[in-house]
């Protein structure tokens, strides 16, 4: 919190990255929010940093202190990835191991992104601030200074915080300390998405997932999220299976969005829209069931803090556009327009403010 990373040894030596080519922007998250335990490397070729971040409401009720425990990691065999356990150190989540790719559901290199570590990096994006910390990179397995616009690949994580809610977040920490109200968003999209002509990355190469870490379900029971990213279908928001229980956000990830070409005005313009977190959607219950009890749903929907979906094809990562005075940044860790991500070929966006908003 305040550090100017460009100056700290690792991104200054001869093995770490270009800490003077790098930008900082915006306003520091308030001081506490996060919390560093441990950063190094064990050789040359790999590294990790481990901290905390605090959910945005902690102390607003006395004794909600939720947070969750974040683990990122790098090396030449399985590119960065990130894992989130609870604040105790376990129920690690996408999944339970840190040798899967970022796209995490596999340990196939097809969701590995940056397996040569620096090297073949074109850039990393972070947007740490008191609702959301959000890691994007991009570059190309193979491909030396981050390949070339038809191959790079994409990797996104985000965790970000659901609007407090005081009377169901009090109830469910009460059941569970490890609950934390906070959404974990992850991604890799391979080889196609900063191309000019929109291709599809097909089968294999698509990989989406949402959930609640920890979360409470139907029956009042403390549950780990499960994620099903492999081709971005289970949490795309638009697919139909029985007995459904995975999260997804809303807009939907697989629904396209579109800017206005306004007369006279800066066209084009784009809308902000807020995303919505949905704890488990297409629900229906298989012929002959009774009920779904047995699925561990998880009912909670609520507002993703600072976080907004934009028009397609809006820019590149990092680029700003402007709210009145404020600033936001926008990136793109996914293609959209089709009932299945893999099917998908057209560039989503998604925007962070620059600055912090802190909430007293």
């Amino acid at each position: 919190e305040g550090i100017d990373w460009r100056t700290q040894s690792d991104a200054t030596g001869s093995g770490g990255f270009n800490g003077s080519a790098g930008n900082m922007a915006g306003t520091n998250p308030t001081s506490g929010i996060y919390h560093t335990i441990s950063a190094g490397y064990s050789t040359a070729n790999n590294g990790s940093v481990t901290f905390y971040k605090k959910h945005y409401a902690t102390g607003q009720t006395s004794g909600f202190t939720p947070s969750y425990k974040i683990v990122i990691n790098v090396d030449g065999a399985d590119g960065w990835r990130v894992n989130v356990y609870d604040d105790n150190g376990n129920n690690s989540t996408p999944t339970t191991g840190t040798d899967v790719g970022i796209g995490g559901s596999t340990g196939a290199s097809y969701n590995r992104v940056g397996g040569g570590w620096g090297k073949e990096i074109k850039a990393i994006h972070m947007i740490a601030n008191d609702t959301t910390f959000m890691f994007k990179v991009s570059g190309s397995e193979g491909w030396a200074d981050g390949g070339s616009d038809n191959d790079r690949d994409h990797g996104w994580f985000v965790l970000n915080d659901l609007e407090y809610s005081p009377t169901i977040d009090n109830w469910a920490y009460g059941i569970d300390d490890t609950y934390c109200p906070s959404v974990l968003i992850h991604c890799a999209w391979m080889n196609v998405l900063d191309r000019s002509i929109p291709t599809e990355p097909n089968n294999n190469y698509a990989h989406f997932g949402v959930g609640q870490p920890r979360y409470i379900d139907y029956n009042g029971v403390v549950r780990t999220a499960e994620f099903s990213p492999f081709n971005a279908t289970a949490h795309w928001g638009i697919s139909q299976t029985i007995n459904e229980r995975y999260s997804t956000i809303s807009p939907p990830p697989g629904l396209n969005q579109e800017h206005f070409n306004i007369s006279g005005g800066d066209a084009p313009i784009h809308q902000l829209t807020p995303v919505q977190f949905i704890g488990q959607h297409c629900m229906r219950i298989a012929s002959g069931e009774s009920t779904a009890s047995a699925i561990n749903k998880n009912p909670r929907r609520g507002r993703m803090m600072n976080m907004y979906r934009i028009s397609d094809n809006a820019g590149d990562d990092g680029d700003v556009i402007l709210e009145g005075s404020t600033r936001y940044r926008i990136f793109k860790p996914h293609q959209t327009g089709n009932y299945a991500g893999y099917e998908s070929d057209i560039p989503a966006f998604y925007a962070f403010p620059e600055d912090n908003v802190p909430y007293a």
